[in-house]
């Protein structure tokens, strides 16, 4: 039974997840790309930075940017929006060996638009 409730609370969070990101403002996700991300990763392809060019994120595997030497271990996840979105919210759970000192973003509303500028369906 308890199976049964964490299975259905899931199937919640995954539409309130996919509810979030349809009702996501691109316009404002690229002002919190700006404040958040911006200062290390660039959307702008060939662009280099502190960070990996995220230009093409979506459906790109993790770990996978030419030229960027990642974390050990940062692999085996492919960018979709509840990937980002898992990462977003808490980059250390995904990849405990990060090198990226960046805490998250906590709010899922700005998750979520972030994930929509950066056209991550």
């Amino acid at each position: 039974m308890k199976h049964s409730l964490l299975i259905a609370g899931l199937g919640i969070v995954s539409l309130v997840a996919v509810n979030s990101a349809s009702a996501a403002d691109a316009a404002k996700g690229e002002a919190a790309f700006k404040k958040s991300c911006g200062a290390c990763h660039s959307v702008k392809a060939g662009e280099k930075k502190i960070g990996p060019n995220l230009a093409g994120i979506a459906g790109r595997a993790a770990g996978t940017e030419a030229g960027f030497k990642y974390s050990e271990g940062f692999t085996g996840v492919s960018w979709n929006a509840a990937t980002l979105d898992k990462y977003l919210a808490d980059p250390k759970a995904s990849f405990p060996k990060t090198k990226m000192t960046f805490a998250g973003v906590k709010d899922a509303a700005e998750r979520a638009d972030i994930i929509a500028f950066l056209g991550v369906k």
